[in-house]
């Protein structure tokens, strides 16, 4: 109905652009748009904008143009023409690059490699560019210097001065201009289109003859395009003008965007979005339908704060001075404004009729009508909200007394109050249903009126809630909240709208009921169409930028005719009440990661070291109408395997732990429609070099090595050990051979026997009998006890006891002898025939000097860990019975040093700890004499 214009998005430098002068734009197999600048050429993904300058390797900053060739390279047109391409975010060029090398040696630029009639045609180059070389095809037709296109089967060439037909016979000329040097831009369903200056030549050939028409433009034609629906716009230095060559021959091109703005180009992505570089930045008009009205449509400012399509036909706009502006034909004019033009902001517009409405300001209650522009003031005091019902007026106001709610009858034009709420503040929100009930909407929850009890009571369902709005649908009453979502009054159920199941925030600012009774909610993170059956099941739509919708700044709602308006601080913003955006699921692409000591573009997958494990990943899914809608959800298998849920483009991974990962990434808009296939960036973490096989491996064979080595001297030390306990064992052997010859040696075998022949002689048979049982007893245990290396205390006493009475026979029994062993160590081990020699010692070197009285005591006690055997006599003692030896001073008696041999080869072999001690008694009291023998014997195994 009225001359709205479409939306436009405008960057500039303060969005992230490098400079305002834009060029040319230009969409890759990617779906990245390039623009060209005077500051160097800048990717886009729709949210963020990436530069690439001189200082990353470009030969000049100012670029043109850009093409991509099918092995993916960028290539770019700069000012001082060296051939440079950016591929996978790296610059190459004649620095770095051989190809390009080439390209500078033979001369070969931009505009050689790329179409000459269009970027994104494959036709018409002079050369052919490979993936690692570059080759002239050598026709007639990629060597002419002349534009080439066929009409009707012919060969044409556009050279700056005329057109050339080929035929069989020979080449002659179809038409000379009379301008100085034209331009050719390109052919297309039968036209050709050639530029000069501010003219446009449409060119057609009939009947081999050119007809010529010229267009000419308000100002100089930078460049021509092909448009929508195969129109042409022609990119001036006074903005984009739309020519048809459909239309008739007189037609007046006219100007679709960018008027009076320096328009270098246009171009049209693969979403259907509108390109335009300016010297002002770039403008983008998105694809969709949606539409704006703005001061250009004679609005006084874009911050409407309220619209309100009146029955008649009638779209008014309201601001925070409380201007009231009507729309009409294709124009906003001024229609009242209400007070004195200062603060006083209008809160809502509510119709009466075709003609009359009530305005509810900051500064009182106003009765409007459309006829006249007249305008009466009907309330003092501060309006918070209003509704209708026949004849009713349900009105909410702020004023100095506690009853703030007033019924107004339109017949009577009278108002009157109702009860006071239990609550001071004036409801923001009111409705009157089918019955005549009166319902207030306040900060501390829902009421109703009741006439039989004359006062407002309290709705418990919603208990305290801060309500912000009501209206009815389906005969329902609908409660938008502040914070807890939506409530419906369904009969005596409740049914509850919120985040967990559908809403996209619980902060509702207002609700509204469409045409078509479905629910729109306007929250702080944007405006949801809530659509319900007969059985109030629902579905919720988000309104998304790629709508056309902001995702906050929606003031107030009204609806008519099949369309939404908004009321926006960027003016009054006009959809359809069906409007469904056909977004298609979005790409991700990895950006780059950023490493420790590097920067990959575009990975696929990426190496990291054990102590370099941090990495951050930038990644984007590519789309130019839903700006900071999109969410995004990854998913790092090999770690966590939980999916979070972000709106950040961006992700730090801190010391990942050395293995394999793989970071799946989806993208999604606000109806979470989640692209099926993520992209994924396979991740490895090196593990330090102990970790890895080799090292593993070389520390497993040298450890082998290493067993192999300690097994071998293991086995040698038993070797030698099991050797040195074989000769222990020999020399102990022998030792006790030794020490058995020395027990049995001749001289007491022989004073042995003598003696008890000396008792046969005295026909004391009885006592010869006796000694020689003994002496028997004796041999026999000699050689019995010699076999083992230890024998029990109780044995090693015994086979003394036998030794000594033989000794006593022989010796007249000149002394006497006491044995004593502590109770039970009677079946402890000590080494076998260990106390024989020092006994013998006793009785051969000390006793026998005495007449009589001597003295032989032998015991066997446990101190701690040890067993202390202690030979003791009184005897001459060791000093004196020097005295009486004939032998040498420094004679040691042959069975001291067998035995002591035996307690060294014991202690080696068994791990023993037997220690002697030999003290003469006449050292410690001068008054006594004797010996004593202490043997101590610890570690014994056998204790």
């Amino acid at each position: 109905m009225y001359g709205q214009k479409p939306q436009l998005r405008h960057y500039t430098l303060s969005d992230g652009l490098p400079s305002n002068t834009v060029y040319s734009v230009y969409q890759d197999s990617k779906g990245f748009i390039w623009f060209c600048t005077s500051w160097g050429i800048s990717r886009f993904d729709g949210h963020h904008f990436e530069t690439i300058t001189s200082n990353h390797g470009l030969p000049d900053n100012e670029t043109f143009q850009a093409w991509e060739d099918p092995w993916q390279r960028l290539w770019v047109s700069t000012y001082n023409g060296s051939p440079t391409y950016i591929y996978n975010g790296k610059v190459y060029s004649v620095q770095n690059d051989n190809l390009c090398r080439f390209m500078e040696k033979r001369r070969i630029g931009f505009y050689d490699i790329t179409p000459r009639w269009d970027l994104y045609s494959d036709q018409h180059k002079k050369y052919l560019i490979g993936k690692k070389s570059i080759f002239n095809p050598k026709d007639t037709i990629s060597q002419s210097p002349n534009y080439h296109f066929k009409d009707q089967g012919q060969d044409f060439y556009v050279s700056t001065k005329k057109i050339i037909k080929k035929t069989h016979s020979g080449i002659k000329t179809a038409y000379v201009f009379k301008e100085k040097a034209v331009r050719a831009c390109f052919y297309l369903n039968g036209h050709l289109y050639v530029r000069y200056y501010n003219i446009l030549y449409d060119i057609i050939f009939k009947e081999d003859k050119p007809l010529i028409k010229k267009i000419e433009m308000p100002s100089n034609i930078l460049d021509l395009t092909i448009g929508k629906n195969d129109k042409i716009w022609c990119c001036t230095t006074s903005g984009i003008l739309e020519y048809d060559p459909n239309e008739i021959a007189d037609q007046r091109p006219h100007y679709i965007a960018m008027k009076g703005i320096v328009s270098y180009s246009s171009f049209i992505d693969k979403q259907g979005n509108s390109w335009y570089p300016t010297n002002e930045g770039v403008y983008m008009q998105p694809a969709n339908k949606t539409l704006v009205y703005t001061t250009d449509d004679g609005l006084t400012d874009n911050n409407v704060l309220v619209v309100k399509y009146l029955p008649g036909g009638k779209l008014l706009a309201g601001y925070s001075n409380s201007a009231i502006m009507i729309g009409e034909k294709n124009r906003f004019k001024p229609l009242y404004t209400l007070g004195d033009g200062q603060w006083n902001r209008l809160k809502y517009i509510l119709p009466i009729d075709d003609d009359t409405f009530f305005a509810g300001t900051d500064r009182g209650l106003f009765k409007c009508s459309l006829t006249g522009n007249r305008y009466t003031k009907l309330l003092e005091f501060s309006q918070k909200s209003a509704s209708i019902k026949n004849n009713t007026v349900l009105l909410s106001q702020t004023s100095t007394e506690k009853r703030n709610h007033l019924i107004y009858d339109l017949k009577k034009e009278t108002f009157s109050q109702l009860p006071e709420l239990i609550t001071s503040i004036a409801a923001p929100a009111t409705a009157i249903d089918t019955k005549g009930t009166y319902w207030l909407g306040t900060v501390q929850g829902l009421f109703y009126y009741n006439p039989a009890k004359k006062k407002f009571i309290q709705d418990p369902s919603l208990g305290k809630n801060r309500i912000t709005s009501l209206n009815f649908l389906k005969g329902r009453l609908v409660i938008s909240t502040h914070s807890d979502g939506i409530f419906i009054r369904d009969g005596q159920r409740i049914i509850k709208l919120n985040k967990t199941n559908g809403l996209i925030s619980n902060i509702c600012e207002k609700a509204y009921v469409d045409e078509k009774e479905r629910l729109w909610v306007n929250t702080d993170k944007g405006l949801s169409r809530i659509t319900f059956d007969d059985d109030m099941h629902f579905s919720v739509y988000h309104f998304s930028a790629a709508d056309g919708v902001p995702s906050h700044m929606i003031n107030n709602v009204t609806f008519s005719e099949g369309k939404a308006f908004l009321a926006t601080s960027k003016g009054i913003i006009v959809i359809s009440q069906d409007q469904v955006s056909k977004s298609q699921p979005y790409k991700v692409y990895f950006l780059k990661a950023s490493l420790k000591d590097s920067t990959v573009y575009y990975p696929q997958k990426i190496s990291l070291n054990y102590n370099q494990n941090n990495a951050q990943i930038i990644y984007t899914a590519i789309s130019y109408l839903d700006e900071k809608d999109i969410k995004y959800k990854y998913l790092l298998s090999g770690a966590e395997n939980d999916t979070v849920i972000t709106e950040e483009s961006t992700l730090t991974l801190g010391a990942l732990k050395p293995g394999n990962y793989l970071l799946n990434i989806w993208a999604s808009g606000k109806n979470n429609s989640w692209n099926t296939t993520p992209a994924v960036l396979a991740i490895v973490v090196k593990p330090p070099f102990w970790e890895e096989l080799w090292f593993m491996g070389g520390i497993l064979l040298l450890l082998l090595v290493f067993i192999i080595l300690i097994y071998r001297h293991r086995v040698n030390i038993i070797r030698k050990k099991e050797a040195e306990k074989t000769e222990r064992k020999k020399m102990i052997a022998e030792l006790e051979m030794q020490a058995l010859r020395a027990q049995i040696n001749p001289h007491f075998i022989f004073n042995v026997l003598n003696a008890i022949q000396n008792y046969y002689g005295k026909e004391d048979e009885l006592n010869a009998n006796y000694y020689m049982a003994a002496f028997s007893d004796l041999i026999r245990k000699t050689l019995t006890h010699s076999k083992e290396h230890w024998n029990t205390i109780e044995k090693e006493m015994s086979m003394l006891k036998t030794y000594i009475e033989l000794e006593q026979m022989r010796f007249k029994n000149h002394f006497s002898y006491e044995i004593f062993v502590e109770l039970g160590l009677e079946q402890l081990k000590i080494p076998t025939m260990l106390l024989q020699t020092y006994t013998e010692n006793s009785i051969s070197h000390g006793l026998r000097y005495l007449k009589t009285g001597g003295i032989l005591r032998i015991s066997c006690s446990r101190s701690e860990d040890s067993i202390i055997c202690i030979v003791e006599d009184n005897g001459v003692g060791f000093e004196k019975a020097r005295e009486f030896d004939s032998r040498p001073d420094d004679y040691k008696s042959m069975g001291l040093k067998i035995t002591a041999g035996r307690i060294s080869a014991i202690n080696e072999l068994y791990g023993t700890s037997i220690s002697t001690e030999i003290t003469d008694k006449n050292n410690i009291n001068p008054d006594l004499q004797g010996t004593i023998v202490r043997i101590t014997i610890k570690n014994t195994p056998f204790l």
